[in-house]
């Protein structure tokens, strides 16, 4: 598997297609990360005509849509999500869509909540596959998460954007309240 080809080295598929490899598409633009949903879908897509117009099969394409630390920007956890859901739409269920799942809590405390509770809604929206941090990451924990517990919903708000600056999320933590239950 190649792991990446984007806009600015769309060359890339040349060799995949030679060598009739899986590859991983990114959504970074000719100069840049993508800073929305919109610009995310637009260069995936580019990316996934080029692999087909390259000869390489729809079920050996991975699109990534570019994971972003939501300790950065509020938005980005909502652009991802966004853009999973319209890839999975437009491209159908061949393709295939993953990403670096866990960076979306990178740099927060309780980055374990933060990255199942963003796995789940990543695979509700379309990804099938995804790279993350087996330390960090549980799809099976991700899964089964109680999404009624308070943990949960202030994970949801930090990754939706609606808890501004991670603001509640932090307090909480500092509060000591995003433990899991006790079963």
């Amino acid at each position: 598997m190649l792991n990446s080809a984007s806009l600015e080295r769309i060359a890339a598929l040349d060799l995949v297609a030679r060598l009739k490899g899986p590859v991983v598409v990114t959504a970074a633009g000719e100069s840049g990360m993508p800073a929305n949903t919109e610009e995310r879908v637009a260069n995936a897509s580019r990316m996934v005509e080029a692999s087909l117009a390259a000869g390489i099969e729809l079920d050996r394409i991975f699109v990534d849509p570019l994971v972003f630390p939501i300790a950065v920007d509020g938005e980005y956890g909502r652009h991802c999500l966004d853009a999973i859901a319209e890839l999975r739409w437009h491209f159908g269920t061949e393709i295939h869509i993953t990403g670096g799942m866990s960076n979306v809590g990178f740099g927060l405390p309780n980055r374990r909540l933060l990255n199942d509770a963003f796995l789940a809604l990543a695979i509700e929206s379309g990804a099938d596959s995804g790279i993350v941090d087996p330390t960090v990451v549980s799809m099976q924990r991700a899964l089964v998460a109680d999404r009624t517990s308070r943990p949960f919903q202030l994970a949801l708000d930090v990754l939706t954007g609606a808890d501004e600056s991670c603001r509640a999320h932090v307090k909480a933590y500092r509060a000591d309240e995003l433990a899991p239950p006790v079963s």
